[in-house]
């Protein structure tokens, strides 16, 4: 990777206006229900389309083993009416310390136009119930299942087995304030995010020294700094791009690939901190503890429509795989 080049993205991402994820435990577990459109991290993914689920095997590792739901995130895009409805969802391997490595985390995208057969035109109010789903959609639901249904009448109790959950918060995207302090100023504060970071470091850092990944680091930590809460990064501007902790380890991304199903490129649209960690309530000592340095998500800068393949093909009409990057855990 070209070390400057990579510190001078960081620069031209100051000028774009970014949207920040906090998480918060829910009031009602109802408002985080499918019809009320959440973003959210932990528990059961919030299907957008509730019956073209996507099939078991898409949702497992390279190796075979089946993925935990990480977070989603509702991202309606005005420009594609068939994107009125939009969520983004990420999943991760059970092995968390292996999400860094090639299919340990995988994003899918969902959508649906307004007029749809599962939602009202108006969103339903708080409290209102959801519309049901006719014998026909329900039929089509069991044949592919969804491992976080637990009803026993749904599917076969051997497809039902037990998938791990994190806690479930609800995902509160506000627009990210710019910070009044000087650079300076976040440098010396930087310490009280990340205890790696001695006063010495800080000084070869204003020095200007030559270790690009500890002043990458800085960036990181100063960004973080601005708001310590933050678990997300949502920018789907063009030339937004996610900020790494280092750069001799920062994934490549300058060969995403296209969209597969139209072949528009992709863009970045949002950024995953591994601050959601430690507020998830992960037990950071247990051999399955989720780590990773951070994660970007890059989606189709068309948001095309998904198209159903033919059932041999097995793909999934309603969710369509996007790209997702990750940086390893920084202690790696």
């Amino acid at each position: 990777m070209d070390v400057d080049r990579a510190l001078d993205d960081d620069d031209d991402a100051d000028d774009l206006e970014w949207s920040l994820g906090f998480l918060e435990r829910p009031i009602d577990v109802e408002a985080l229900r499918r019809h009320h459109f959440p973003s959210k991290a932990g528990g059961a993914p919030a299907w957008l389309d509730p019956v073209r689920v996507p099939y078991e095997e898409e949702l497992r590792t390279a190796r075979g083993e089946r993925m935990d739901f990480l977070l989603q995130v509702y991202a309606p895009v005005d420009e594609e009416h068939s994107a009125f409805h939009r969520t983004i969802y990420v999943f991760v391997s059970p092995h968390g310390g292996e999400t860094h490595e090639a299919g340990g985390a995988r994003a899918f995208r969902g959508q649906l136009p307004r007029a749809n057969a599962y939602y009202d035109w108006n969103p339903t109010p708080n409290g209102g119930e959801v519309n049901g789903l006719s014998a026909a959609l329900e039929a089509t639901r069991r044949r592919r299942c969804d491992w976080w249904d637990v009803s026993a009448s749904e599917c076969e109790a051997t497809m039902r087995a037990p998938t791990r959950a994190f806690e479930e918060y609800e995902l509160v995207v506000e627009t990210e304030e710019r910070a009044d302090e000087n650079e300076e100023e976040l440098l010396a504060n930087a310490t009280e995010v990340g205890a790696d970071m001695s006063a010495e470091d800080l000084e070869a850092i204003e020095q200007e020294v030559v270790d690009k990944d500890m002043e990458q680091l800085a960036t990181f930590h100063v960004m973080l700094h601005k708001d310590p809460e933050q678990v997300l990064r949502y920018c789907p501007e063009p030339g937004a791009k996610p900020t790494w902790p280092s750069v001799t380890h920062a994934p490549n991304t300058d060969n995403i690939p296209s969209c597969a199903r139209c072949g528009a490129p992709r863009k970045f649209e949002f950024q995953i901190l591994p601050t959601l960690v430690s507020q998830l309530g992960v037990d950071s000592e247990s051999d399955y503890a989720l780590d990773f340095g951070s994660m970007a998500v890059y989606t189709c800068s068309k948001s095309c429509p998904p198209i159903e393949c033919d059932e041999l093909g097995r793909r999934t009409g309603a969710y369509a795989e996007e790209y997702i990057v990750v940086h390893p855990p920084l202690n790696q």
